[in-house]
């Protein structure tokens, strides 16, 4: 008999080894082994399971397990959205990346609709105060012997060519011009030349020959860039000044919005411990390494300097 109560307690102590998961077949054995040994000494062993009035084993305790999943998740939510990773894994700090994002991107909507706005300002201007067909005038010395030719610019009547035909290439037509474009072909570049080129500046209406403020006979190409040439081509440089600034603005508000998401994908590569000696997991569940093709992958950081970087993935084969 004793010799069978000591197996019973033996295959008791192996039964509490086995995991949580097969309590339900293991309990039975715990249940007997006690039960026996309080029969024959009146008590049950100080090291036994508790029981409940139904006689069902209580205060066993439940090991967590934590799932393993991938922590390319996170990381491609952050590339998304900066911060959903962090709160993905359970770190507050995550909404307020998620805030500055959309801050971030307020800024370059914001600075992008100004600069649209100064844009079609500017182009307005320029279809009020330049004349294509002034242009045409000041690079055709025969203009005013044309049928359709406006007297209006007869004070500019060949000053274009005057300035800008050389001995190896006459220009008697504007079209000649090697940066000429229609608004037809690119509407875009049609207005920056306009203000940026001094071959244009003949089809400003206030256009003013330097040689008449400057008392002087001599062609010099670099008097064209007196402001007194223009007083309108100086306002519409400025506005076209002003709506890059504002697009400069809303490029820089997207290159932020860009380094929070390269920041929150190295922070949470960090967090689930693939980066730096990362802690590995966060609050969240305890994630795998990245594989492909069942060969791990490590990142590599490496600062090159004050102004470079190195971002890396390896997989060893």
């Amino acid at each position: 008999m004793r010799c069978a109560i000591a197996t019973l307690v033996a295959l008791a102590l192996l039964a509490g080894t086995v995991g949580v998961a097969g309590a339900d077949q293991t309990g039975w054995l715990l249940r007997q082994a006690d039960l026996e040994v309080a029969r024959l000494t009146g008590e049950l062993p100080a090291e036994s399971s508790s029981w409940d009035a139904d006689g069902e084993m209580g205060g066993a305790t439940t090991v967590p397990t934590r799932s393993r999943r991938s922590p390319a998740v996170p990381m491609l939510m952050s590339l998304v959205v900066p911060g959903a990773g962090e709160a993905f894994l359970g770190y507050k700090r995550g909404y307020l990346q998620i805030a500055l994002d959309a801050a971030s991107w307020y800024g370059a909507i914001h600075y992008d609709q100004k600069g649209e706005d100064k844009k079609d300002e500017y182009y307005a201007y320029a279809d009020v105060h330049w004349s294509e067909e002034k242009l045409d005038a000041a690079y055709d010395e025969n203009y005013l012997d044309r049928p359709d030719a406006n007297f209006d610019y007869s004070s500019v009547v060949g000053e274009g060519a005057d300035y800008f035909s050389t001995a190896e290439n006459e220009i008697n037509n504007y079209t000649q011009l090697p940066l000429w474009v229609s608004v037809e072909e690119d509407r875009r570049e049609y207005y920056e030349n306009l203000g940026k080129w001094d071959q244009f500046v003949f089809g400003w209406d206030d256009y003013t020959d330097p040689r008449d403020f400057l008392d002087t006979d001599v062609i010099d190409i670099r008097n064209l860039q007196d402001p007194r040439t223009s007083a309108h081509r100086e306002v519409y440089r400025d506005m076209r000044q002003q709506s890059n600034d504002y697009f400069g603005n809303r490029d820089t508000f997207i290159y932020l919005s860009i380094a929070f998401r390269m920041f929150s994908v190295l922070q949470v590569a960090y967090l689930e411990g693939l980066l730096f000696g990362g802690d590995g997991g966060g609050p969240a569940d305890e994630p795998e390494k990245i594989e492909i093709g069942g060969h791990e992958v490590d990142f590599i950081v490496e600062p090159m300097g004050y102004s470079r970087g190195m971002i890396a993935a390896k997989v060893s084969f």
